[in-house]
């Protein structure tokens, strides 16, 4: 895994839809507090209505992103920024959830106007499962 730098998700921020397999959603990602925030905004439209925030932020003393992400599930996680296989990731720095579990979301395929977005989960931090995959297009 290695270190991200204070831009290293400037390509996340915008307006998008995101279609996957069963459904599609918006996100929406904005820089706040002095650019020192990255604030999302997310809403699944189908198959169910379904929102999610999270609130980035580049740790300049500690040299890493942190995020928190919270949902309408009543969701709470805490993820650290990395990379994995060289791209920008946020992952959880122990399992959390019942049963325990590694989360990870991983961005790749970065253009100007689209990426893909994997959410993946592993008991043991070695092996990965994807459960949702998301193509983003900018809005």
């Amino acid at each position: 895994m290695g270190v991200l730098g204070p831009d290293a998700f400037d390509f996340w921020l915008g307006e998008w839809d995101c279609t996957f397999e069963g459904g599609r959603a918006v996100n929406r990602l904005t820089r706040e507090h002095e650019g020192n925030v990255i604030v999302e905004r997310f809403t699944l439209i189908e198959p169910r209505e379904w929102h999610g925030t999270s609130v980035s932020v580049y740790d300049a003393t500690g040299e890493r992103w942190r995020q928190t992400w919270v949902d309408d599930d009543g969701a709470y996680w805490a993820f650290v920024g990395t990379t994995i296989d060289g791209d920008p990731s946020f992952a959880t720095p122990e399992p959390v959830d019942h049963p325990a579990r590694f989360k990870r979301m991983v961005f790749s395929d970065i253009a100007d106007d689209s990426f893909r977005w994997r959410w993946e989960s592993s008991e043991d931090g070695d092996d990965w499962t994807v459960n949702w995959a998301l193509d983003y297009r900018r809005r």
